[in-house]
């Protein structure tokens, strides 16, 4: 594929395109009776659209707040070094709004969770 300037540079494609364009490929083997081959990109398809969720959803500024308990300042502070990695956009709805990839918007930890959980592994339970 040739880069938007015409060169031969490889040009990467996102990760939602690649599975479309797989999962049309499916379609079209399935057309032409390769129904097993179809079935298994389909299948490789599903697997890497499960494996990947966390890199291709992505969180408003408020989400990813209310995800992690960092502040605005916290997430803004990292949006030009996360958005030169791909890992964060201005909304393509909103071009004023920020967006962040949820894999890389840290867990809130829940302490409470944690130590319910330390107390039945203390006791010998499994923890829920």
């Amino acid at each position: 594929m040739l880069s938007p300037r015409g060169d031969k540079r490889r040009v990467t494609r996102p990760l939602e395109q690649v599975l479309a364009d797989a999962r049309e490929e499916a379609a079209v083997l399935r057309k032409h009776g390769q129904g097993a081959i179809a079935d298994a990109l389909e299948r490789l398809c599903n697997d890497v659209d499960d494996a990947t969720e966390e890199y291709r959803s992505w969180l408003s500024e408020q989400e990813a707040m209310l995800r992690s308990g960092k502040g605005v300042a916290y997430l803004r502070n990292r949006f030009g070094a996360w958005q030169r990695q791909g890992l964060a956009r201005w909304s393509p709805r909103n071009r004023r709004a920020r967006e962040y990839r949820a894999l890389i918007v840290p867990h809130r930890t829940d302490l409470a969770k944690l130590r319910a959980d330390a107390r039945r592994a203390a006791r010998g339970e499994d923890a829920a």
